[in-house]
This record gives C-alpha cells, sequence and structure tokens, in this order.
C-alpha cells in the first residue's frame, strides 16, 4: 500500500484525477495543490527544492504552487535560519485538515482496489504499475520487444 501512495506522488500518477470523490476538493485546490499537501503531510516540513523533487516538478512551478496554498492559509513559509536563501515549507492547520481529508478518500480508493483484487492480483498489479511508473520516469526508455524477421524466397520469372 505504501508503494502505492510513493507512487501516486512521486510519479505524476496522481490518484485523484480516477476519483469522483474529489470533486468537492477540487473546487478550492488544484490536483497539484492536493498533491502538495499530501506530501507535505507525509514527509513532513521540507524546503522548496525538497519539495519540487518530491513533486516532480521544476523548483518556478513549485513556487507557483506555494503561493497559491500560502495565500489560502494552508501552508505557510519560513526562511530558514541557518542559510537564509532556504525557504522552509510547513503545513498549517487548515492545510493538515485538508491534507488528512484528501488522504482519506486515497485511502477509500485503495481500498476499493483490496476488495476488487486478490492478493496475489494486488501484487501483481503494484508491481505493474511501478513498473509503468519507472519507465515514465525514465524518459520511456524502452526496448522493443524483437520479432524474428523470416526470409520469405520469391522466384521472379523473366
Amino acid at each position: 500500500m505504501q508503494q502505492l501512495y510513493d507512487l501516486f506522488l512521486k510519479t505524476g500518477l496522481r490518484p485523484f484525477a480516477f476519483m469522483s470523490d474529489t470533486m468537492q476538493l477540487e473546487e478550492k485546490l488544484t490536483r497539484s495543490d492536493l498533491s502538495t499537501l499530501l506530501i507535505l503531510l507525509f514527509r513532513g516540513d521540507l524546503t522548496m527544492s525538497e519539495l519540487a523533487q518530491e513533486m516532480g516538478a521544476p523548483l518556478s512551478s513549485m513556487t507557483s504552487i506555494a503561493k497559491r496554498l500560502e495565500r489560502k492559509g494552508y501552508i505557510a513559509r519560513a526562511t530558514s535560519v541557518e542559510d537564509q536563501r532556504v525557504k522552509l515549507v510547513t503545513l498549517t492547520q487548515p492545510g493538515k485538515q485538508l491534507a488528512k481529508e484528501s488522504e482519506q478518500i486515497m485511502l477509500a480508493m485503495l481500498g476499493r482496489l483490496q476488495e476488487a483484487f486478490t492478493p496475489e492480483e494486488m501484487e501483481q498489479f503494484t508491481t505493474l504499475l511501478l513498473k509503468a511508473a519507472k519507465v515514465f520516469q525514465d524518459g520511456g526508455s524502452v526496448k522493443p520487444r524483437e520479432t524474428k524477421v523470416r526470409s520469405i524466397k520469391i522466384n521472379i520469372e523473366e
């Protein structure tokens, strides 16, 4: 189950895209915003660079997301005491509540998967999904299957 969490949050496979339960949340926030809040809930306080890395997003995009979440009161950004150039991102209480609500929706979705699959199917599904995510993360470096080329002899009459 933890592997699926990590997969969803680190690879751009956003579970919210598949779930109708999130429509109410999506009226308040984008899917990227929700994913950002969940990452902060799971990983704790992070620097902007760490958060961008976790999201798989450029720092400039992460800065836009962080500014939007800060304006809405879901996160706080503070300058690091050790290094003035580093911004530390923290969930506020409303942000934590919203992230926990999102987490419950995601757990319900994963629970439905577990109910639908046998344990063996769930293991196979997780393995295949992780493999697919790796392919996308690596830029799609998939070796094409080798096909045997058969020579056909053609008689040509003059």
